[in-house]
């Protein structure tokens, strides 16, 4: 739920301090170091186009959430949406703060089952959006996911200066041909896919650190400069009570950090 995904990002977050990444030299030589510059150009470049951009739109494969991978489209307004992509909850996040979130009838339903609190929970919430309170846990939590700090970490430890990057074979993923950057060993790496035709935009970062995750995490980044609209739901469709978003925060986002 909310709190497998947060606790995942979190870890993530540490990520790009504790990579500790070395420098990987491509060839020998002259060729060799006049190969790294350009693919050292080539990532920075890389990197720019995804800081730059107005809004991305970001897959996170590794953050599961309830079985489900996790789609964040966030713009440089505060503008968010998350969806979990097996429809068990949305999240909308407009600018200036207010926050909703919705979780899907079925699992609802299904927590009702459970006991007295859950079947509050599925008379209060079905076909509803829940108003999240500004100070809430399960607020903080949307909030900082929306800020993508993990990928954001990443990119600062991918320019940081004196970082160098090593060229793998290209590869065609979605129709697109895809060049590789790593930095770091196999096992202790950061991959960076970046568009090898027209404008180098990142396209996945995979960080393979057994240290950190037993299986490689993957953010695939499918868009750049998207709008980003958070229409508030109708008040018919909206509930906003601490009661209801106390037991949301026991039942449906337990583990969250304590306020």
């Amino acid at each position: 739920m909310v709190s497998g995904k947060a606790r995942r990002l979190a870890v993530l977050g540490a990520v790009g301090v504790a990579l500790g990444l070395t420098s990987c030299e491509s060839g020998t030589g002259d060729a060799g170091k006049d190969r790294q510059g350009t693919d050292g150009e080539l990532l920075s470049r890389s990197v720019r186009l995804f800081e730059d951009a107005s809004s991305v739109r970001v897959t996170a494969r590794a953050a599961v959430a309830m079985g489900s991978s996790v789609e964040i489209s966030a713009d440089r307004k505060a503008n968010c949406r998350v969806d979990a992509q097996n429809e068990a909850f949305h999240v909308a996040v407009r600018s200036g703060g207010r926050t909703w979130m919705r979780w899907s009838d079925s699992l609802l339903e299904r927590s009702s089952a459970l006991g007295a609190e859950e079947q509050e929970l599925y008379q209060g919430l079905h076909g509803k959006w829940l108003e999240l309170d500004r100070d809430g846990r399960i607020r903080k939590s949307m909030v900082d996911l929306c800020a993508l700090n993990p990928v954001r970490t990443i990119a600062e430890q991918l320019s940081a200066p004196g970082q160098r990057a090593s060229r793998g074979p290209a590869v065609t993923e979605n129709g697109e041909r895809l060049i590789p950057l790593r930095q770091g060993e196999e096992g202790n790496s950061l991959t960076v896919f970046v568009k090898a035709d027209g404008k180098p935009y990142p396209r996945k970062l995979v960080v393979d650190m057994p240290t950190f995750a037993s299986e490689p995490v993957d953010f695939q980044l499918d868009a750049y400069g998207d709008h980003v609209s958070v229409e508030p739901p109708k008040a018919a469709e909206t509930v906003r009570s601490a009661r209801i978003e106390a037991l949301a925060e026991r039942h449906l986002a337990a583990g969250l950090p304590s306020r």
